[in-house]
Parts: C-alpha cells; structure tokens; sequence
C-alpha cells in the first residue's frame, strides 16, 4: 500500500514539517536529480537560499570517452555528493552500496531524521521514469509511524518524455517500501550538519575566471561541440545533448539565482540572468532537434554553433565578473542602478513584490520590516558593493527609506560622509 501527496500550502494553525516546507520554498527547477534532495537538507538545516552556495562556481569540464562515446558534463553521483557537503553545510558520508531493500531500512533512524540515498529511476514508481528509464536519482527515505511506513520525499521537478515529475512525499508501508528497493544498487548517505563553508564572493568569481581563461585559450567547446555534430548516430546524438543542455541550463539558472541573492541589481547578476536565458532557448532549440530527428528530419544547423557560442559567452562573463578585486567591483554606481539594488535587495529580503518596495515612503510599513530585517539589508547591502556603513549612519529614519539607503551606497562608495536631513 502507498499513498503520495503534493506538498501545499503550510497551514498556520498546524507544525509544518521542515522538509516539506523546505520543498515548497526552494526553485527545484534550478537544481538536478542529485542536488535537489541534498538542497532540501540544507535548507530544512540553514535556512532559506542555503542551497544557493551550490550555484557560485561555474563549471565547464566535460569528460571526453573512448570508442567513440560522447562526452558529459554530468558528474557522478559519488562526486557530486563529495562536492556538495561543503557548500550546503551537511556532512554527508556516503556508505556502501546495497542491494537488499530490508538492509536500506534499517538504516533509517529512528527519531524519523531522513536518509539520503541515489537509486535508479526505473525502481521509483512516484517518478515518470518508472519502468522506463535506468537513472541515477535521488531521493529522502525517512521511518513513520513508529518505523511501521516508510516516507519517500522527493522535490525533483522536471518535463519529461514520460510526463511531468513534480515534488512529492509518498508513503509506503514497510515491506512495500523494501521491496521497491530489491534487486538494484542503491547508495545510501547519512547526513548530519555542519556550519557551511563561508566563502567570499570574490574568491568563487576568481575562482570561475581562472576556469574560463583556460577555456577561452583552447578549443574544448569546438571539440565538444563537434562530437555530437559528427556522431554517426544522430538519433543518439540528438538524445545526449539534450541531456547535456539540460544539465548546463540548470546550472546556469542556479547560478543566476547565486549572483542574485548575492549581488541583487549587480551587472554580474543581470549578465547572468541573460546567459541562464539564453540555455534555457538553446535548450528548447535541442528539445526540437531531438523531435526532428526521431521524424528523419535533419538536424537543425544552428544548435552546435550557438553552444560553442553559449559556452565562450561563459568564459568571457566569467573573466569580467572577476575583473575588480571584489563583489562591489562589478557593481554599477550610477544612482538609478543602486536604486534598483536597494529595492531588490529590501524586496528579498521580506520576499515581497519589488513593485510594492519601491511604491513604499516608509519601508517599516511593509509586513516583516522590522529591525532583524533592517540588519540583515544593511548587511547584504554592504556585501554587494564590498564596503563597510559608518555606525553612525546607520539612523532609522535612513534604514526606513528607499532614498536614504540609496543616498547611504552612494556617498558611503565615493568615500564621503552621509548627511541626513
């Protein structure tokens, strides 16, 4: 017996519980089948955008196979999850594989915390892929009711040739939920959490820039580019770059949501923006090509010069976001544009309609502006153009004020005192 639900909308009158409502709140579209379980951890441990820090680097490093085999930018799962714990603050410690549905449960703890655990996709009746595709996937398996069900929560969120999959928390009872794992290797990985690696924005930018450099000085994009074009099998060319776009179009888009959490306003968060955007076109464009090709149509000509294109773009944002020495260096100074910072930064903050920020005289007038949220402005504020308020300047009546905070970034940047009315 199973059922499965939809997480909805939290109930003020009821206890939420912090991995649904951690599903409910993060853009699981921006995350892939292995990362989006591990965001919902951290998340449910840290707090909101928590998961963001898995967007900072931007990453181009394909893995060229042998015998004619395509190249992926995917990662293994043994991988990701090593990479992952530092940024999302969880201890996450991979275990030995098994294949024995009963010795998975038992491992369940008892308290009903989750585990986190990689199968494949075909065993996972709450997915599409079910009994049509072998995937590695990721999924949270927790003990309920006393260890007499076992809850399945997954916050994957994609479109796929079997239909949609959307977040879910499915409950089995025990013996159903072993043997939904019989027969098939599946990774188990207990998770417990750790203060998160605190890195400043600009050491990620440098970090990205040194990347791009060597991309920008070879031809990696052309040869990866080229194999899919040249493949003898368009069908299963076709097929694979699809993949591929997806997985780099995901990570462009959460990296665009980094740049902006962090640099809201910023050149660098609408640049990224623009390159998520464009992947997610050139995405579209290979969705269509795959269509095309199942028909015996030819392969549009376009799609593998514009993601050598796409991927150069990249590069180059990547050298220039890194340009100054810290996040204020790419920061625009001109008055309008710090507006636009202070109202998306405030509008974050409170996750309110920017509309209604900038509409507002008196932000202490909106729901939840209180003084928590004033600090935590200020400070993000202060991370954005890389600079430090004078406390004295730091007045309620210029905390409370679009205006005031505009005024207070531009004088504090140019190095002149604050003057309040």
């Amino acid at each position: 017996m199973s059922t499965s639900t939809k997480p909805s909308a939290p109930d003020p009158d009821v206890v939420t519980d912090p991995l649904t409502e951690a599903v409910r709140a993060i853009d699981t579209t921006a995350l892939d089948c292995i990362q989006v379980n591990a965001a919902v951890l951290a998340h449910a441990a840290h707090g909101p955008a928590a998961h963001l820090e898995l967007g900072g680097r931007l990453r181009f490093a394909p893995r060229f196979g042998e015998g004619g085999s395509l190249p992926t930018v995917e990662q293994t799962p043994t991988d990701q999850i090593a990479w992952m714990g530092g940024p999302l603050g969880l201890v996450l410690e991979a275990r030995r594989p098994l294949t024995e549905g009963r010795a998975l449960l038992d491992l369940l703890p008892a308290d009903g915390s989750p585990l986190y655990i990689v199968g494949d996709a075909w065993n996972m009746p709450w997915l599409p892929y079910h009994g049509h595709q072998h995937m590695d996937h990721s999924v949270l398996l927790r003990a309920a009711d006393g260890g007499a069900h076992v809850e399945a929560v997954d916050a994957y969120d994609n479109e796929t040739p079997y239909g949609r999959a959307e977040p879910v928390v499915c409950a089995y009872d025990r013996s159903k939920a072993a043997a939904l794992f019989d027969g098939s290797s599946v990774l188990p990985v207990t998770v417990r959490s750790a203060p998160p690696v605190q890195r400043p924005m600009s050491e990620t930018l440098a970090e990205n820039a040194e990347d791009a450099e060597l991309l920008l000085a070879g031809d990696s994009p052309e040869r990866y580019a080229a194999a899919f074009r040249d493949h003898p099998d368009q069908q299963e060319a076709c097929a694979a770059l699809l993949l591929e776009t997806w997985l780099l179009n995901r990570s462009r888009r959460l990296h665009a949501a980094w740049a902006a959490h962090h640099a809201p306003g910023s050149t660098l968060a609408h640049t990224a923006r623009d390159q998520a955007a464009a992947w997610d076109d050139l995405a579209g464009q290979c969705y269509l090509a795959a269509r095309r090709v199942q028909r015996g149509r030819p392969v549009p000509p376009q799609i593998h010069p514009s993601l050598v294109e796409l991927l150069r773009a990249d590069a180059r944002y990547a050298v220039e976001a890194a340009a100054g020495t810290g996040p204020g260096d790419t920061m625009p100074h001109e008055p309008t544009e710090v507006r636009r910072t202070v109202v998306e930064t405030v509008a974050d903050v409170l996750d309110a309609a920017p509309e209604a920020v900038a509409a507002t005289d008196d932000l202490s007038r909106l729901d939840g502006y209180a003084s928590f949220q004033m600090v935590e402005t200020v400070e993000r504020l202060e991370d954005s153009y890389g600079v430090e308020f004078a406390p004295g300047d730091l007045e309620p009546a210029v905390l409370r004020r679009v205006d005031g905070l505009v005024d207070l970034v531009l004088r504090t940047t140019a190095g002149t005192e604050v003057t309040h009315p």
